[in-house]
């Protein structure tokens, strides 16, 4: 008898992290539409850029904007997959689980590229600039002009 609970108890877990899998998956496609929406171009965060430096900076960013997007229209077929499974009844752990670790990877490369493009820009770019750009990035009420402001 023990036995059994424990595999009603597993089939209950499976089913409960499933669906939270489920709802998990429109919000991280809407966080990367969201992502999208606020991405800046470098030229926009920094005012003196050469032409050279653009060219440079141009040719990074195409080339990992075309690497990003293979590999999200890779992750987005495995998870609709994912979803597909989910949807059906029954167990499909075997069939699951292996596509959980492929979105795993996936985004893992994802995140690994996007480094290594902030990498070769800063590369490109002078320390006045790099400078630039981490403010630019940040949040107004993480900006220190706007922090002087609050006190």
């Amino acid at each position: 008898m023990p036995q059994t609970q424990l595999n009603i108890s597993m089939k209950n877990k499976v089913v409960i992290f499933s669906l939270m899998l489920a709802l998990a998956l429109p919000l991280m496609a809407q966080n990367h539409q969201h992502h999208k929406e606020h991405h800046r171009d470098i030229s926009e965060m920094v005012s003196d850029l050469s032409q050279s430096q653009k060219k440079k900076l141009d040719a990074i960013t195409e080339a990992s904007r075309q690497r990003v997007n293979a590999l999200r229209a890779q992750q987005k077929a495995v998870c609709d997959s994912i979803t597909n499974y989910i949807n059906m009844e029954g167990d499909h752990s075997r069939e699951l689980f292996p596509l959980f670790d492929r979105e795993a990877k996936l985004q893992c490369e994802i995140s690994r590229e996007m480094y290594t493009t902030k990498v070769r820009i800063d590369e490109v770019l002078t320390p006045q600039q790099r400078k630039q750009v981490r403010e630019a990035g940040r949040r107004p009420a993480e900006r220190p002009q706007n922090a002087k402001r609050k006190k």
